[in-house]
């Protein structure tokens, strides 16, 4: 599955969206030094994005801006639950279309698969997030204290099967108008 804009970018160049390949590792390294280096959280472990390239490719997902990576969204699927832990763009793509593209391949992904719940997991101060996942429908189903550190609190928010069809219907409904 490969997701492109309708829209170039500026620079000429077009956003592509695809799942993660092993060889994507180095550049999920290099993004997670660019976007987290100066985040108190700091960067996920090379052994996490390496079970992303490796085991969960194809629901892991990497933004491109020509030939530069500049986002990601990683998930892990457990039965028919998939826990989306990190969506990350570089801070200069971070008021565009990435975001939207990442999440648009994400759910188109969930709308082919047997899920019947995808969680996010997101910091409580964290309001781009909350309402990207608020727009899918996602309510918060926990709040977990002292998730990576002492003091860090961390929520999930979910969406079920239900949201994703309304999802799905309103999409629908704006290709037909389109």
């Amino acid at each position: 599955m490969t997701i492109e804009t309708l829209t170039p970018h500026s620079e000429g160049a077009r956003y592509v969206v695809r799942p993660l390949s092993s060889a994507d590792f180095a550049h999920l390294q290099r993004l997670e030094a660019e976007i987290w280096s100066g985040d108190g959280a700091g960067e996920l472990c090379p052994h996490y994005l390496r079970l992303c390239t490796e085991l969960y490719g194809d629901w892991c997902f990497l933004a491109l801006d020509g030939d530069r990576p500049v986002g990601y969204v990683l998930n892990f699927v457990k039965g028919t639950t998939v826990y989306c832990a990190t969506l990350a763009v570089h801070p200069d793509y971070q008021k565009g279309r990435v975001n939207y593209l990442l999440i648009r391949a994400m759910v188109s992904k969930l709308l082919q698969e047997n899920v019947e719940e995808c969680r996010f997991l997101v910091e409580p101060g964290n309001d781009d997030a909350r309402s990207v996942h608020h727009a899918l429908g996602a309510r918060v189903v926990a709040e977990v204290r002292d998730y990576y550190t002492p003091g860090d609190t961390r929520l999930w928010s979910a969406i079920t099967r239900d949201d994703l069809e309304r999802v799905r219907a309103r999409y629908t409904r704006l290709k037909l108008v389109s």
